[in-house]
């Protein structure tokens, strides 16, 4: 008996431990059914001109501070900040060369038929140059429009994208204050209920996400017929959200300055910008990376309309180098209230006319000097006069004393040819006269050179005198005053050994 009542007792053990295994099997089957996947690869086109700041507003979307320049076709990526999900998507990112020409042939590697639906243009033009504005913005437009038909696509499949695209504008709702006040867990737990399939709907907006709306409602609203648009709306879209960026837009003071813009002016730039904006039915950003304005909003909104995140930025107009315009909030009227502070310009001007490209101040000619270089011979020839002009034929060294031989200065004592040049008050001994030149100056040296040597000579030869031989030695002249006087004894001197001998 004990023994059945052990084995009895035993039996439910067993029937427990399968009820825990089939407890912790269905707890793993539902987190392995409710773990987020990767979302799709998106990709992020960005299109501008040289010298327009697309490769630092990249770096400054990607957290990195020291960009790295490229040409042709430039790949980066940026990582999605996302706290709930382990595996961060990488939005790619490709930057075309500012040369129309180079980036024609490379735009078939950015935006592919395949990846058409994931991708997303951003238009970058600069204000420092704002009468190059419009141009830049519709050369590059017009690029992608030639693009996209040469892709060839299914044409169902294209009016279904411009329609989604078309429903997305048209059902933009401004965010109110529950939106804004949600929290980050609500917003999480938001997205967690969009994602179908590791895929937001791309019909989600900013507030329908916000709201907690699911993708079966979603499912529904599309269904709804799409409502005609104004005049001016929508009338060239290409199925791609894009996204207008005007960067460095801290010049606008140095342009009130230099170029006497006023406000007037500014409000027409926005007016064609804004009717630009809505053809196309993009988004428009005035972003400037060294004040850091409008550069987080810019990414968020990126983030928004690849991957469907939650935006509640609200439309900004009132700075007026902080504007920021989403898809889908302006319209015709909205745009018209510029024209109020327009009194001198009318709407229908044209834009090249109020925006004159201002005239180089440089003068030409200062490039054509660094340019050219002179001939060789002719510098040569010019530094060869100039060296003439420059040397004395009579030039000789102040310190220097002139060595004669020893028969000539004999020669020069006994002819008694001696000549003397008298010297100005306050000129040096040996500094040439200006009216007799060098060749009197150095005769006179050589005078009292042949005088001193023949005194030698004689009283070598015999006795001399004490007057005659310490006479001229001791009388050495020391200043320019004595320097006749001591001529002049040296001529009776030499007269008179001629006598004796």
């Amino acid at each position: 008996m004990t023994k059945q009542t052990i084995v009895d007792e035993s039996l439910p053990s067993l029937d427990n431990t399968d009820e825990k295994q089939g407890v912790w099997a269905s707890i793993l089957r539902d987190v392995k059914s409710s773990t987020k996947k990767a979302p799709a690869t998106k990709s992020l086109v960005v299109l501008g001109d040289n010298e327009s700041g697309r490769t630092i507003l990249v770096a400054k979307l990607q957290g990195n501070d020291d960009p790295k320049r490229g040409a042709g076709l430039e790949y980066h990526y940026i990582d999605v900040r996302d706290d709930d999900r382990d595996d961060t998507p990488k939005l790619g990112v490709w930057i075309l060369d500012g040369d129309v020409t180079c980036s024609s042939p490379l735009l078939k590697f950015a935006i592919k038929s395949d990846t058409f639906e994931d991708t997303v243009i951003i238009l970058v033009a600069s204000m420092t140059q704002p009468w190059s504005l419009l141009s830049t913005l519709k050369k590059w437009i017009t690029l992608t429009e030639e693009h996209i038909d040469r892709l060839k696509l299914d044409p169902t499949r294209l009016h279904e994208i411009r329609d989604r695209l078309q429903h997305d504008f048209q059902h933009y709702t401004e965010p109110n204050d529950t939106s804004i006040m949600i929290t980050s867990s609500s917003s999480s737990a938001t997205i967690k209920s969009g994602i179908t399939g590791g895929r937001i709907p791309s019909s989600v907006s900013s507030v329908s996400l916000a709201s907690g709306t699911t993708p079966a409602n979603m499912n529904n609203s599309e269904e709804q017929i799409v409502l005609p648009l104004p005049d001016g709306v929508l009338t060239r879209s290409l199925g791609i959200p894009i996204v207008v960026v005007i960067t460095k837009c801290d010049a606008m003071a140095t342009l009130e300055k230099e170029n006497d813009y006023k406000d007037e002016q500014f409000d027409f730039m926005q007016y064609h910008l804004r009717k630009f904006c809505l053809e196309y039915g993009a988004a428009l950003f005035y972003t400037s990376v060294k004040e850091k304005k409008n550069m987080d909003k810019l990414y968020k909104y990126i983030l928004h309309k690849c991957y469907g995140y939650p935006f509640i930025s609200p439309a900004a107009i009132v700075e007026r180098d902080a504007i920021f315009i989403p898809s889908g909030w302006d319209n015709p009227k909205k745009v018209d209230i510029l024209l109020e502070n327009l009194h001198r310009l009318k709407p229908t001007d044209n834009y090249s006319d109020v925006f004159v490209k201002p005239v180089v101040r440089r003068p030409l000619q200062r490039d054509n000097e660094i340019i050219a270089a002179e001939d060789d011979q002719e510098f040569l020839s010019r530094l060869q006069l100039t060296l003439n002009r420059a040397a004395s034929p009579g030039r000789t060294d102040e310190n220097a004393t002139p060595v004669m031989p020893r028969n000539v200065m004999t020669t020069g004592a006994n002819s008694g040819i001696i000549s003397q040049t008298p010297s100005m008050p306050g000129r040096s001994r040996n500094q040439p006269s200006t009216s007799s030149g060098g060749t009197s100056a150095t005769a006179n040296e050589g005078a009292l050179a042949n005088f001193f040597n023949s005194l030698l000579t004689r009283k070598s030869g015999g006795p001399v005198t004490p007057t005659n031989a310490s006479s001229p030695v001791n009388q050495r002249p020391n200043s320019d005053n004595s320097g006749v006087d001591s001529s002049s004894m040296a001529n009776q001197n030499s007269q008179k050994q001629q006598e004796q001998s």
